[in-house]
């Protein structure tokens, strides 16, 4: 560990590219001041009264104040009630701090002075000075000048599965604007309830009203939100309903539409229209990505034909869609995988202003591989921009880690100015429910540390103590290590032994005591889980024995004994999910995982309870009982 990071116990994330520790430190009072300049614009305003609410609810009351000492592009934070006098408030910033969304913060003992490049390098002091006196109680004498590495560091939210409440949306967002992370991508699917397609949204949907709202949060917090609506493939949300079954590629499956009917295209600008009324950012992302029945309905085959192939129908239906958004003033955003099997002809055919989103998921040491590099080198040569897009979840073993590594590796290279990070929680419209979006916060901080300071940063193994410390206050070398043993154990998806190390500390974290608390829960659900496949698995390696009624009477008993113990207590483990979950989703989503996944569990109980019954009960001395 760095000398100056284990000596100051500078816990911040994204760690700063240039700290200097010098100096008397700050002793914020329970009430300090945040002077803004008279000739503030009114975004800077914003992002000042924005921080000084947000310091108020981290126990530093803070009033504003408006002086004529600073420039537009200063604030000073102080306890003192008179602006105080600072040397070197004409110092300009200089190198890439002075780029945009950068800042440079000089910290003495009577205040913090905040100097950024615009209006968004100032919210991200304000979340440097937020974290700093979280982690108090002085903040050490320093200068911090920060920039990030990419303009754009995205997070991907998918609502097939999980989808958010409003509440819990604008709670996400402002955790992602305190990690410098500047764009979120909304894939809404059926939860949002889309005035021109009545009938379409599922329960819990999102309204209008709602959305709205949560736009200007957004706002507040200096993030882009980017709708997205899939424009051709992943619409099985649509075309599942019989209202819509007449624009299937295919009549059987419902994966794609035709794009050859003129109502398809008519439906899918509606949908962006409705969404565009309410999100003020300029891109909409069209999905354009998973259209393997490309061709399979009458017409789309003799378009393909006549046009010349399956991938010009693709581009001539995709280009009136992009051509439709750039004409409404909007930048497309697509997923790129049908372009890596174009033709370069075809690829520049696409419209300059449409930006790829390159993914590649699979870790590979965390280095850049031949195919992301190489579909980028093409891509750059094309003069096309280009998003890398990476995921964090599922997480286990580390995999995102990696594949997030891979990506700012390709960052440093100068290949993307963007990068996208996925938490997906259903791979298809009414497939299995993935592990919810909250168990991906240690990727989801891992990833916006990448976006913001690149691989050259501090190294992995410096991840785990900043991530406790940030997600949950933790101060305690000995709870920080709990804690963070708790969260490796469910990011290699063991989940009882998790639960083991999390259950003691629900009342013991200064902060994020509700994630703690889901997390907690989820760990019960995967640990009942894990107690009916390990049963599962000596009920069938002695299946022939039980069922003829001469397994062992003492062990079989006891198994016995431990699967009635599970069926007991999983009432309870349920009703505990239950209510964690709530916080962060719809009912009827919650009710969907716990009548397939959790209901198929309990079945299984309830035959090898059948199974066993007539073998007798041990002792209470020599029964095992289950930890859930």
């Amino acid at each position: 560990m760095p000398q100056e990071l284990s000596e100051t116990r500078l816990y911040l994330l994204p760690y700063p590219r240039n700290i200097s520790l010098r100096g008397a430190p700050l002793r914020p009072a329970p009430s300090n001041y945040l002077y803004i300049s008279d000739n503030a614009t009114v975004n800077m305003r914003r992002r000042c009264h924005v921080l000084c609410k947000q310091l108020y609810e981290c126990g530093f009351r803070t009033n504003p104040e408006s002086t004529n000492r600073l420039s537009p592009t200063q604030a000073l934070f102080t306890p003192a009630a008179t602006m105080p006098k600072w040397d070197g408030l004409e110092r300009p910033l200089r190198g890439q701090c002075a780029a945009p969304e950068g800042y440079r913060m000089n910290v003495t003992s009577v205040g913090v002075l905040m100097h950024s490049a615009d209006d968004q390098g100032m919210q991200h002091a304000g979340a440097t000075l937020k974290q700093l006196l979280l982690d108090g109680p002085e903040i050490p004498g320093m200068e911090i000048e920060d920039y990030p590495l990419l303009p754009w560091r995205i997070m991907h939210l998918d609502f097939r599965g999980w989808a958010p409440t409003a509440e819990h949306l604008k709670q996400i967002i402002t955790n992602f604007a305190d990690l410098k992370i500047n764009a979120l991508i909304l894939d809404y699917e059926s939860f949002f309830d889309f005035p021109s397609q009545p009938g379409l949204a599922s329960e819990g949907a999102l309204s209008p009203a709602e959305v709205s709202e949560i736009e200007l949060h957004a706002q507040d917090f200096g993030v882009t939100l980017i709708p997205l609506v899939p424009c051709l493939g992943n619409v099985n949300h649509v075309l599942r309903l019989p209202s819509y079954a007449a624009l299937r590629e295919h009549p059987e499956y419902f994966q794609q539409y035709c794009p050859v009917l003129p109502e398809t295209l008519g439906i899918v600008t509606a949908m962006m229209e409705d969404l565009a009324s309410i999100h003020l950012g300029k891109f909409i992302h069209a999905g354009g990505d998973e259209v393997r029945l490309l061709g399979a309905h009458p017409a789309s085959e003799a378009r393909a034909k006549q046009l010349g192939g399956r991938a010009a129908l693709y581009l001539d239906y995709v280009g009136k869609v992009s051509r439709y958004l750039v004409n409404g003033g909007r930048i497309p955003m697509l997923w790129d995988d049908m372009f890596r099997r174009m033709s370069d002809e075809q690829v520049k055919w696409l419209p300059e202003e449409a930006i790829l989103n390159s993914w590649q998921y699979e870790g590979h040491g965390g280095h850049a591989t031949p195919a992301i590099l190489t579909n980028l080198d093409r891509y750059r040569r094309l003069g096309r921009r280009v998003w890398g897009a990476a995921t964090r979840s599922p997480a286990a073993r580390y995999d995102a880690f990696d594949n997030i590594d891979a990506w700012t590796e390709a960052a440093e290279m100068g290949y993307v100015d963007g990068l996208v990070t996925t938490a997906w929680t259903r791979d298809h419209t009414l497939g299995p429910l993935f592990a919810p979006s909250e168990t991906t916060w240690p990727a989801a901080l891992y990833a916006a540390e990448r976006m913001w300071s690149g691989i050259k940063g501090l190294p992995r193994e410096q991840f785990p103590q900043r991530f406790v410390v940030r997600m949950f206050g933790a101060k305690d070398a000995a709870l920080q290590s709990r804690l963070w043993a708790g969260m490796d154990l469910i990011l290699r998806e063991h989940y009882r032994q998790a639960r083991e190390y999390l259950a003691p500390l629900l009342n013991m974290v200064p902060r994020g005591a509700n994630t703690l608390g889901f997390l907690e829960s989820w760990c019960a659900i995967g640990a009942l889980k894990d107690y009916v496949r390990s049963f599962e698995t000596d009920v069938s390696s002695n299946y022939s024995n039980l069922l003829a009624g001469c397994g062992d009477p003492f062990n079989s008993g006891r198994l016995r004994w431990r699967v009635l113990d599970a069926k007991a207590k999983a009432g309870n483990v349920i009703a505990r999910f239950q209510q964690q979950a709530l916080r962060l989703t719809s009912e009827r989503q919650i009710q969907e995982y716990i009548e397939s996944s959790v209901a198929y569990s309990l079945k299984q109980l309830e035959e090898m309870d059948s199974l066993l019954t007539n073998y007798p009960l041990p002792p209470p001395e020599w029964q095992q009982a289950v930890h859930i």
